[in-house]
């Protein structure tokens, strides 16, 4: 009697134990499968993780693992986070040991295509398949996404990426944090080319991991396993008690939590990388604004006089009311130079223009009213950092009290229908009388207008208005006269190298008391390219920024003539300094000029806005800026940005 009572107790045990709802063993065998919608899933031993199918909005799930025992059931891993599954999906250990998704529509993704015999979700929450021998084929901690957990490692070369908005979109978002081979732990803004914002510092070691060890702590490792680097100086203790993690958010912070498993109700952080949030690069987008009041929440807002480029999410970025061409004799009269207190933007040795010294906020603004390329500046004491264009990562936080952000504000212009609602107001009697005046004066003026619409040369100029209208384009390049292009190149007569879309010359654009040395493309009359065409790319090119792409400076279109104006790369090109006669490079030469290309590419390829394929790389299209020997600030090889839609910029060593 006594073994029949104990019997069920002991099985009632064992199966709370599992927990695998119908799951009667941690082993998951050939042939099992879970179909999404059906509310099941593969659970650890202990029941803290679970495998499935995770609900998102809209009816919609991700395969992935989170932690199923508490009320938020946060995610922490998952197989592809940009191609949700919809329900009926299924994944599956098929019966000769390949893991497959197979979605709705019969798509399959392969998860894993070798033979394991069985899969297990453990209790660390790594989902992990195994061969014959239990030897593991195949681990979700080798392909982590956003977060790592205790006992997970991240080796050279891994990554971490942030989600787009937190909870509400898991897509892969803007930010990484990259264990890097030389050593560093970086996070960055990898769409914007970004050094990074929060690193170690270990770069002179090799071989260098991040450990998350069962005792919840974090700390970097070399080659032969010493800590050389904490990240975690405490912990929730005893750590037994809480569940924790470290994710890198969708605002570009990296953190650890913890949670307890008992009393707690949310997630409490125990220790993070970037004490500002407005410190992370990028995060309010192209011409907006981080403030930060309590170091913890990050609000968005454009910089006085730019408007969002979608109302909805100001954190995308922001445009000008009105493109101003800072460059032009009038454009004095278009903007103005307005001062916030406690503001300014990140230092970037590439995004800052020039330092002035010894200088109060009026020498300030004054170098920045004079300086046509300089659309802001941060004054840090005494000294004046300008920045070039586009604005970045302007903030008003912690990090910012006492700076001074000067920033240069285009005019509004005024509204013409709010003059013609005024003049209808003072509509009175003595009009009606004059209309059949006017209706006698509109006939013969639309005779002539007729008359001079379709004459050649009103029809250019009609043409180049429509299509180069820089409010449509929200872009701040400057638009050059033919006469202008012509004068600075003496007649386009100093030839410096021809390309498949046309030829270059050398020339000196003089504005005001300064010159500048730039690079004239004209661009072949036989391209097939509408002037739409012509307008989209420009206005793509506009978007990109990244030091190993030449700067577009500005562009001509009048009539059936293109020109492209860049700045001026003085040692030409990466196939004469390869093949003319005398010294070759060096083998560390060679390195850096294929590194910079490959950095350019890859920010062409896939990390700017609208991606870009370089059809025509070649060493005629990689251009050489100057790196001299006693020159402190370098530069990296470049690309040309309109050879097939891009040019790369190379370094050169003199």
């Amino acid at each position: 009697m006594a073994l029949k009572r104990i019997v069920p107790c002991v099985l009632t045990l064992i199966l709370k134990f599992y927990g695998l709802h119908g799951q009667t063993s941690p082993n998951i065998s050939l042939g099992s499968s879970i179909t999404a919608g059906s509310n099941t899933s593969w659970l650890s031993p202990s029941g803290d993780f679970a495998f499935g199918f995770y609900s998102l909005f809209g009816g919609l799930y991700l395969l992935g693992i989170w932690f199923d025992k508490i009320p938020e059931k946060t995610l922490v891993w998952a197989a592809d986070r940009d191609s949700p599954a919809e329900a009926g999906s299924k994944i599956t250990l098929t019966n000769d040991g390949k893991l497959l998704l197979t979605y709705f529509n019969g798509s399959v993704q392969q998860i894993y295509s070798g033979a394991a015999s069985l899969a297990l979700m453990q209790n660390d929450g790594n989902f992990v398949l195994k061969n014959a021998n239990s030897a593991v084929v195949w681990d979700s901690f080798d392909f982590p996404t956003d977060t790592i957990l205790p006992g997970q490692v991240l080796l050279t070369g891994k990554k971490l990426y942030s989600n787009s908005r937190g909870t509400a979109d898991y897509s892969t978002g803007n930010y990484t944090l990259e264990m890097q081979a030389d050593g560093n732990l970086v996070l960055s803004a990898y769409h914007f080319a970004d050094p990074g914002y929060w690193y170690t510092g270990t770069v002179t070691l090799n071989n260098v991991s991040l450990i998350f060890n069962q005792s919840a702590f974090m700390y970097l490792i070399n080659s032969t396993g010493d800590n050389i680097f904490r990240l975690t100086r405490n912990v929730m203790t005893p750590t037994e008690d809480y569940y924790h993690r470290a994710t890198i958010d969708g605002h570009g912070n990296f953190q650890q939590f913890a949670y307890h498993k008992s009393t707690s109700s949310r997630w409490t952080r125990v220790w993070r990388a970037v004490n500002d949030p407005c410190i992370v690069n990028c995060i309010c987008g192209v011409y907006g604004m981080c403030t930060s009041s309590d170091n913890e929440t990050v609000t968005c807002n454009c910089i006085p006089g730019y408007t969002p480029l979608n109302p909805s999410d100001v954190s995308e970025g922001c445009h000008p009311e009105t493109v101003v061409n800072y460059c032009a004799e009038t454009s004095s009269k278009n903007f103005t130079v307005e001062v916030m207190d406690d503001a300014g933007f990140l230092f970037d040795n590439f995004a800052d223009l020039a330092r002035v010294s010894n200088v109060d906020v009026e020498g300030c603004r004054k170098a920045v009213m004079d300086d046509c390329y300089s659309l802001g500046a941060s004054l840090v004491g005494s000294t004046c950092v300008k920045t070039r264009m586009p604005l970045l990562n302007a903030r008003k936080s912690a990090s910012t009290k006492g700076m001074k952000a000067i920033i240069k504000v285009p005019t509004k212009m005024s509204n013409p229908s709010n003059h013609e609602g005024k003049k209808k107001n003072n509509f009175n009697s003595r009009l009606l009388l004059k209309i059949g005046f006017i209706f006698s004066a509109i006939c013969a003026l639309l005779s002539g207008v007729a008359a001079i619409y379709y004459s050649p040369a009103a029809r250019g100029l009609i043409k180049r208005r429509n299509y180069f209208d820089p409010n449509s384009m929200e872009i701040n390049f400057r638009e050059f006269t033919f006469q202008e292009l012509q004068e600075a190149t003496k007649g386009f007569s100093k030839l410096v190298g021809t390309g498949s879309s046309g030829k270059v010359y050398r020339g000196i654009l003089r504005l005001k008391d300064t010159q500048i040395e730039i690079a004239v493309k004209k661009l072949e009359k036989d391209i097939e390219k509408t002037n739409e065409e012509f307008m989209t790319e420009l206005k793509i090119i506009g978007r990109t920024h990244h030091k190993n792409l030449v700067r577009l400076l500005g562009f001509c279109s009048e009539e059936d003539k293109r020109l492209l104006v860049y700045e001026l790369m003085p040692n030409g090109t990466l196939s004469n300094f390869l093949f003319h006669e005398g010294q070759r490079p060096g083998w560390v030469q060679r390195v850096e000029i294929a590194l910079g290309v490959a950095r350019g590419l890859l920010y062409l390829h896939e990390e700017c806005e609208t991606q870009i394929i370089h059809c025509d790389i070649k060493p005629q299209n990689v251009l050489l800026d100057v790196w001299g020997k006693n020159k402190k600030d370098s530069r990296t090889p470049r690309v040309d940005e309109w050879n097939n839609f891009s040019a790369i910029r190379g370094t050169r060593h003199d």
